[in-house]
C-alpha cells in the first residue's frame, strides 16, 4: 500500500511518523511518502516570538531531511496543484505525480479575510515562519524609520501596531510585542513614549473559546503593559496604515496584523471534496472524508465534530497531534487487516501566553494563570520536540 500524505505540519508530520514506526516495527514494506511545500516543519508556538524579539531558526523550524533520516519515509517537496480523486493522484506545480492508495490530506489552513476591503493587500498575515520572519523585519524598519521621522503625527503611525483578531495567535503577538518594544526602542532610537498597541476584536470577549475569566485576565494583563483592547470593533475595510471600523472610527496605524480567522486551501474543494463555509473537508468519524474511501482529512484543513455537542474541534496543534497518532493507527490496521475505531478527541485543555511573564490556561479543565502556564507550555514543547527528533 502506497500512503501520500499532504502537508508536514502537526498532524501530517505525526501521521507520517507513526506510520513509519509501525511499519518498520512489523518488517512491512508498504510506503509513506509526505510531501510539503517547504523544506522544514514549523513550530506554530514560537511564531509570536518569531515575529517580536526573535528566535534562531533552530529553535523555530526542524529541516525535514533531519527528521527523516533513517526511516522509510518518502519527502517530496513541491506545491500540491490537483487532488484527483476518481484517478487516485496528487499532482504538483511542476508536472509530478503521486498515486496513492491512502491520501491523507493534511494541508493546514490559511489566513481568512472574510471579504473585508484591501484586508489582504493592506495587512501582515501570521501563520507561518516565513510571515513571522516579515513582520519582524517590518517592525525594525518601522521603528528605525520613525527614529528618523520629524513629524510627530506621522512618527505616531509608524510606531503603532495594530492587531486584528483577539485569539490565541492575537493574544500572545500582542503580549510578546508589548514586551519586545522597549529592547526595540533603544535598539533604533525610536522614542518608546510614541509606540502604541492596539487588538481589536469583533467580539465581547478576547479568547472567547475560554470563556469570560480568560477574556478579564488578558485585558487586565494588557492594560498593564499598554495594550489598548477594543471590543465589539467590527474592520469595515483597511487602507495603507488605515483600518476603517464600526462606528465610523478610524485607526491609523504603521503596522497591521490580521489574524483574525482561517480558512482551509482551495485545493480541497477544487478537488470536488465536501466541504464547510471555511473550506475545510466534511469527514466522518474516522477522519474519512465523506463519500471517499481512500481519502482522510484531519488538522486545520477538516472540520471534526467534537463528541459533546458536534460543535467543531478548534484548531489547535494538540488535536492536530493526536489526530495524527490516530491517523497512523487506523492506516496500519486497513494495512493488516484490522478493525478500526472511531477517533475519540482527548480534550486536554489550552496554554495561551500573554507575554513572557503572563499566560492562560485550561489544562484538564482547570483554570490556571500567570507563571504556571508558561512552565506548563514549556514542558510541553520540550516533550514535542523530543517525539519528533528521537528514532
Amino acid at each position: 500500500m502506497h500512503v501520500v500524505i499532504l502537508g508536514a505540519g502537526y498532524a501530517g508530520l505525526r501521521t507520517a511518523l507513526n506510520l513509519d514506526r509501525q511499519l518498520r516495527e512489523h518488517g512491512m514494506d508498504d510506503t509513506v511518502t509526505l510531501v510539503d511545500q517547504n523544506s522544514y516543519h514549523q513550530l506554530i508556538q514560537k511564531i509570536h516570538v518569531t515575529a517580536t524579539s526573535g528566535v534562531h531558526s533552530p529553535e523555530a523550524i526542524y529541516s525535514l531531511g533531519h527528521l527523516l533520516v533513517n526511516r522509510q519515509i518518502t519527502f517530496v517537496q513541491g506545491r500540491v496543484r490537483t487532488i484527483a480523486p476518481l484517478d487516485r493522484e496528487v499532482l504538483l506545480d511542476d508536472g509530478r505525480s503521486l498515486p496513492y492508495d491512502r491520501l491523507v490530506i493534511a494541508l493546514g489552513s490559511e489566513t481568512a479575510y472574510y471579504n473585508v476591503p484591501g484586508a489582504r493587500e493592506h495587512s501582515l498575515p501570521l501563520r507561518t515562519y516565513v510571515e513571522a520572519t516579515r513582520l519582524r523585519d517590518h517592525l525594525i524598519a518601522q521603528f528605525n524609520a520613525a527614529a528618523q521621522e520629524s513629524d510627530p503625527k506621522q512618527q505616531r503611525i509608524m510606531l503603532t501596531t495594530a492587531i486584528v483578531g483577539g485569539g490565541c495567535t492575537g493574544c500572545e503577538l500582542a503580549g510578546e510585542l508589548a514586551a519586545w518594544v522597549d529592547s526595540l526602542s533603544k535598539e533604533t532610537g525610536a522614542p518608546r513614549s510614541e509606540v502604541r498597541i492596539a487588538l481589536l476584536d469583533r467580539n465581547k470577549l478576547l479568547l472567547k473559546q475560554f470563556g469570560q475569566w480568560a477574556s478579564r485576565e488578558a485585558e487586565r494583563v494588557f492594560d498593564i503593559h499598554g495594550v489598548s483592547v477594543y471590543l465589539h470593533t467590527a474592520i469595515e475595510s483597511v487602507e495603507p496604515q488605515m483600518l476603517r471600523v464600526s462606528g465610523g472610527r478610524v485607526l491609523r496605524a504603521g503596522t497591521i496584523v490580521w489574524v483574525a480567522g482561517i480558512r482551509a486551501p482551495s485545493i480541497i474543494a477544487d478537488a470536488g471534496l465536501p466541504v464547510n463555509g471555511a473550506g475545510k473537508a466534511v469527514v466522518d468519524s474516522y477522519l474519512r472524508v465523506n463519500g471517499h474511501d481512500a481519502i482522510f482529512a484531519l488538522g486545520d484543513c477538516a472540520t471534526i465534530a467534537a463528541e459533546s455537542d458536534g460543535s467543531p474541534l478548534p484548531s489547535t496543534a494538540s488535536y492536530a497531534l493526536r489526530q495524527g497518532e490516530y491517523m497512523a493507527e487506523t492506516i496500519f490496521a486497513e494495512m493488516t487487516g484490522k478493525a478500526t475505531r472511531s477517533y475519540e478527541p482527548l480534550k486536554l485543555g489550552e496554554l495561551v501566553s500573554l507575554g513572557p511573564d503572563n499566560g492562560v490556561g485550561n489544562p484538564l479543565g482547570m483554570p490556571i494563570l500567570g507563571h504556571p502556564v508558561l512552565i506548563l507550555k514549556k514542558g510541553i514543547e520540550q516533550y514535542y520536540r523530543a517525539s519528533i527528533t528521537a528514532l
